[in-house]
């Protein structure tokens, strides 16, 4: 039985053998062919998908079919399964989409162009991304995606993708992730079920995605019985009429653990939604139109480990269930939430918040309106897992207690930027071992630096960034700072420290990769630890007394092998920018060949270097990205190839330098510059020719602004500059017209053409720049009408200057349409219109200038919401032929800080609710919302009568509280409601037929610099509380009929001069010669100011002579009296006169006895 049972064994292991090689066999001649482990069709299909039509501009696909690497599986971004060696994963991400600092940009390696439909043909295909990269919002999400049913992993965020979502991508069942956010011109159809048929799915982010016509889409979610994240940030959510709608299933309230409704204000009109997802640990809710006290659903999600609420419009008390229930909660962000104050902790109290001290660890409660308060900090104190606290832009001052942090052991992060701090109780010690982060930037920290460093903060071991800048600490830098040595970020800039930079005190910063001093008032810099030539990666000396040669300091610092950033500028260094390298180890200087290898960005701007081979040395730093040397007054040579070897190089400023040119053909620029800064040097007078020759295509910024450029602009410039985003030419003399198709410079965000002779029309082609947000034209030679046709295009326009021209017709309508339009300057031109029709439309402008024009018509009556303009600040109509009364209601232009009416004919009176204008009552310190935040960075400007002359002001719009009535026909009252009005700088009531009296609390206008109410019919007495406006600079009465004394004063007797009261026939009193008689009726008014101190010295001296008089007289009567009544005292007074007398004459006479000696002597000699 067993040598039976043996054979056949044998025999079945022999057959068994023979069917598998049969079956091996007809395996082999079925497998499609394979070149070098790679399917063939598979590797023809990538390899189509490359050429066909795909732009790599970064070369990322260079090794798909290379020599060498025919293997499809070992390319860059393709992975293959192991076993039947078919393509399984494209993973074509940008990796650099994301900078160091964090920002998501799109750069020169993104992929561009066509999706080849070839990939069809990869129908293995697990796993596909191409997230990051810029497919330039010209192509929709290939449909022939859907035909990968194997596939599990779809990623095409940040791709700019547009059009809408192939309902077919419904197919792939095995989805488990799907990534198609921030494509905001991604769309959807009205059906959105193709989503319930994805039935595998995990994960599902639609952020800024148009869902505006998904009015199903709470059903179709409800579906996904799997999904655990949901993303919907941004997407424009229909509003739900029916609340049985909004009852989420169970499979979604059972399994969705991470929901993100940011951007949004869907939540925030059914909070309620929330109370169902028990599952959630994630929920984003920044910026949902959130507007009271926090919801108190969100309080009984028990599970939830992270909420963000922040941008929102939150305030009062948390809600208690946040305290008891939300026991798990790790991270709370109420950031940006304007209206918190310290209500928000006063219900709290050490046993209340047991439950959220043993589990928060991260707290962000920037940008609120918290104040220093006791509730504040024990609050926060009792949070003893904190490991992350942001306070940072609040309204907190004083002293930080100790008590904030005391038993915050475990703090990592502690932030309190941008407050009101004026020291810092030391901190405890348990945070020496595990303080990462200390930010106490932009407060009001002062005295010696060294005495803020001492304690525990000196003796850290885990500390990596100390940010004390924008503070007002001094002294030097002490030797303290040398004990934190694993300090990573060391920013010392903006304070008053002193002194050099020593050696001691970082010698042991062995790990610093970031060291800003900038604007201090640092005089030298001993040589660097070696041990930072490892790590060291960013130097910011800017601003300081650095004086000296720039070859001894950079002597110090060029043995770095990882500076990436060194910034010299606003110094006082001289000298030259070595280069060789034979000098290295000099000890009075150093080459940089060292650097050359590593440094990206060199900032000297404004010392005072020399030598002509400067950009030649520069030149020899071959992997830089930026160089800066503006301001040095040097002659910089420009040669064909001085930059020829620095190919990163995308940004040169050489503003204000002087430049010698010897470039003939070629271009001096490396190919991938960008931006091109030349404002202030001599380019002229003709227009550079080099550009013809560069790949001007590259270049986003050109400014060659106050360049000495005195010729007309090529027509190849134009056609050449299509991709340019900011292009500054102002302050030249160039002339010629715009051309027609300038339209194609598509990508243009700022356009200044201004202070130059450009001529002839606006082109209508104009009006299509999409992109465009700064446009100026002013001060040139342009003529005709401005064309109407904004309303095309035009979107992103926020300023406007067409001024100084000679533009004439009707003012286009078609601005009100720009609905970023904030600055509109038209001013001197002869442009018509209706001025009631024109300011109606303009809804959000700031700044209105259209003096010096020729509008007509009346002022609005400002009543109505079609003709509410509430952002406008200043409103310029100045010499117009505007008629008409102004309205009562002009009042409700509540932001109205500059009114300039003058030069109309405008009638009526002035109304008294001028007294209301909002803006002017209240006293500026100069806010600076008025500038402008585009490329330029140059604030707007306004041109003002003031002081009697008319000057631009610049820069300063945000205080400059001003009106101007003037040359009108105006009559009337000047109402006594103008005195509510205290921040008023500036009031022009002259050449009107305004009569009365001025108001008698014109005192109360202490900011008033300038009054002029001359050529009216007032009368009456000039008021004395005049002479208490201490700032008063200017003053004009003249040609009135005022009568009486002139007030006197402190501040008036500066004003002495006649002129200011000339025409008033009844004024008497100085500057005036003509004095006020004694028969003069007594001032009726109440002396108040400084004529009131006067009429009070005048008493006091007055009773000062009475006083010594009646002295004089009772002393003399006084001792004559006692003198006839005391007959001793008599006798003893006449016996003293005698005696006196009689040593008078006895002195006399022998005082002349001896002159009489004396003569004859000297007649005898």
């Amino acid at each position: 039985m067993d040598e039976y049972s043996q054979l056949r064994r044998r025999y079945c292991s022999l057959l068994y053998s023979y069917l598998l090689l049969v079956l091996s066999i007809l395996l082999v001649g079925n497998t499609p062919k394979l070149v070098n482990g790679c399917h063939e069709e598979e590797r023809e299909a990538l390899l189509n998908f490359k050429h066909g039509g795909l732009q790599d501009p970064a070369n990322r696909l260079s090794s798909w079919g290379s020599s060498g690497t025919r293997d499809c599986c070992s390319w860059a971004g393709v992975g293959c399964n192991n076993t039947t060696r078919h393509v399984v994963k494209l993973d074509l991400r940008n990796a650099n989409f994301v900078d160091e600092y964090g920002l998501r940009e799109f750069s020169n390696s993104s992929l561009d162009g066509k999706i080849d439909s070839s990939l069809i043909h990869l129908q293995h295909l697990t796993y596909l991304d191409l997230s990051g990269n810029n497919f330039n919002s010209m192509i929709a999400i290939p449909e022939f995606f859907a035909s990968f049913e194997h596939l599990e992993y779809l990623n095409l965020s940040w791709a700019k993708f547009v059009g809408k979502i192939p309902h077919q991508l419904g197919n792939l069942s095995n989805l488990r992730t799907l990534d198609l956010g921030w494509n905001s011109y991604l769309t959807i159809d009205h059906d959105f079920a193709w989503v319930s048929s994805l039935s595998s799915l995990h994960y599902l982010d639609l952020s800024w995605v148009d869902l505006s016509t998904a009015e199903n889409w709470v059903q179709e979610m409800n579906q996904l019985s799997f999904l655990r994240e949901l993303h919907l940030a941004g997407c424009v959510l229909p509003k739900i009429q029916s609340p049985l709608i909004l009852r989420p299933s169970a499979n979604l309230t059972d399994t969705l653990n991470v929901l993100d409704l940011s951007y949004s204000d869907f939540i925030a009109e059914h909070s309620s939604w929330l109370a169902n997802f028990s599952s959630l640990t994630h929920l984003h809710l920044r910026d949902t139109g959130f507007d009271g006290s926090m919801p108190p659903t969100i309080g009984n999600l028990t599970n939830l480990e992270v909420l963000d609420m922040s941008e929102n419009s939150i305030y009062g008390p948390i809600p208690p269930s946040f305290s008891t229930n939300l026991c798990k909660l790790r991270i709370l962000n109420l950031e940006y939430n304007t209206n918190i104050s310290g209500i928000l902790w006063e219900r709290y109290s050490t046993g209340s918040i047991f439950c959220l001290a043993n589990s928060l660890q991260e707290l962000y409660l920037s940008h609120n309106m918290l104040s220093s308060s006791t509730a504040l900090f024990s609050t926060i104190g009792n949070l003893t897992s904190l490991a992350v606290l942001d306070l940072s832009y609040n309204f907190i001052s004083g002293t930080v207690p100790r008590s904030l942090i005391s038993n915050l052991c475990h703090l990592r992060i502690l932030r309190l930027e941008r407050n009101s701090i004026r020291d810092m109780e030391p901190l405890a010690r348990c945070l020496s071992d595990s303080l990462e982060e200390l930010n106490l930037r932009g407060n009001q920290l002062g005295g010696d630096l060294q005495v803020l460093l001492q304690g525990e903060i000196s003796n850290s071991k885990t500390l990596k960034i100390l940010d004390l800048s924008n503070n007002s600490l001094s002294g030097n830098i002490p030797p303290t700072i040398g004990n934190l040595t694993n300090l990573e970020v060391l920013d010392l800039s903006k304070n008053s420290i002193n002194g050099t930079v020593p050696r001691s005190s970082i010698s042991n910063l062995c790990h610093l990769r970031i060291l800003r001093l900038e604007r201090n008032s640092i005089r030298g810099m001993e040589p660097l630890a070696r041990c930072l030539a490892d790590s060291l990666e960013e130097l910011n000396l800017r601003g300081n007394q650095l004086g000296g040669d720039l070859q001894v300091l950079l002597g110090e610092i060029s043995f770095s092998k990882t500076l990436k950033i060194l910034d010299l500028s606003g110094n006082s260094l001289s000298g030259y920018i070595p280069y060789s390298s034979r000098r290295r180890n000099s000890s009075t200087g150093a080459g940089m060949s060292i650097l050359s290898y590593v440094l990206e960005q060199l900032y000297l701007d404004g010392n005072n270097l020399s030598g002509h081979v400067i950009l030649q040395n520069i030149g020899k730093l071959s992997n830089l990205v930026r160089v800066s040397i503006s301001s040095n007054s040097l002659p910089i040579v420009i040669t064909e190839d001085v930059l020829s070897s620095l190919q990163r190089l995308d940004y040169i400023n050489l503003h204000n330098n002087r430049l010698v040119w010897k470039v003939k053909t070629r271009t001096w620029l490396p190919p991938n510059i960008k931006e091109i800064h030349l404002s202030s040097s001599q380019l002229g007078p003709k227009f550079p020719s080099w550009l013809q020759h560069h790949h001007i295509n590259n270049i986003s910024v050109l400014d060659m602004s106050n360049a000495s450029i005195s010729d007309n602009v090529p027509h190849w410039f134009w056609e050449i500059a299509t991709e340019m985003q900011y292009l500054l030419l102002s302050n030249n003399q160039l002339r010629g017209q715009l051309p027609n198709n300038i339209g194609i410079m598509s990508a243009c965000c700022e356009l200044n053409l201004s202070n130059n002779s450009f001529s002839g029309p606006i082109p209508e082609d104009l009006c299509m720049l999409q992109n465009l947000a700064f446009l100026d034209l002013s001060s040139n030679n342009f003529h005709g009408d401005i064309p109407n046709c904004w309303g095309n295009g035009g979107n992103m326009l926020s300023y406007i200057d067409f001024s100084n021209n000679n533009f004439s017709g009707d003012f286009p309508c078609s601005l009100g349409d720009l609905p970023s339009l904030v600055y509109l300057h038209m001013r001197n031109n002869s442009i018509t219109g209706e001025i009631s029709t024109i300011l109606k439309n303009m809804k959000n402008l700031v700044v209105i200038d259209l003096a010096y024009n020729r509008f007509s018509g009346v002022l609005p009556t400002w009543g109505t919401v079609e003709e509410h303009l509430p952002y406008l600040s200043i409103l310029s109509l100045r010499s117009n032929m505007i008629h008409g009364n102004i309205s009562l209601q002009i009042s409700q232009l509540s932001s109205l800080q500059f009114l300039d009416l003058s030069y109309n004919m405008l009638s009526g009176v002035i109304p008294i609710s001028f007294g209301k204008f909002i803006a002017m009552t209240t006293i500026h310190n100069g806010d600076e919302w008025f500038s402008r935040d585009i490329y330029g960075s140059t604030k707007d400007s306004v041109w003002m009568n003031l002081k009697g002359v008319e000057l631009e002001n610049s820069g300063t719009l945000g205080f400059m509280n001003l009106i101007d009535l003037s040359s009108n026909n105006l009559s009337g009252d000047i109402p006594q409601e103008l005195a509510h009005l205290l921040g008023l700088v500036s009031l022009n009531l002259s050449g009107n037929s305004l009569k009365g009296q001025i108001p008698n609390k014109i005192g109360e206008l202490k900011q008033l610099e300038s009054l002029d109410l001359s050529k009216n019919k007032l009368s009456g007495e000039i008021p004395s509380s005049i002479s208490s406006l201490n700032f008063l600079s200017k003053l004009n009465l003249s040609y009135n009929n005022f009568s009486g004394k002139i007030p006197i004063g402190s501040q008036l007797q500066t004003l002495n001069d006649s002129s200011v009261y000339l025409g008033n026939d009844n004024l008497c009193g100085p500057p005036l010669l003509q004095k006020c008689s004694t028969n003069e009726p007594p001032n009726k008014c109440k002396l108040g100011g400084a004529e009131k101190r006067g009429n009070e010295d005048e008493i006091e001296i007055t009773g000062l002579f009475i006083s010594i008089s009646l002295g004089f007289v009772m002393g003399f009567w006084g001792l004559c009296g006692l003198l006839i009544l005391k007959r001793s005292w008599r006798i003893c007074y006449y016996r003293f006169v005698d005696e006196m007398m009689e040593k008078i004459f006895v002195a006399f006479v022998v005082r002349d006895a001896r002159l009489k000696r004396k003569f004859n002597k000297s007649a005898e000699i």
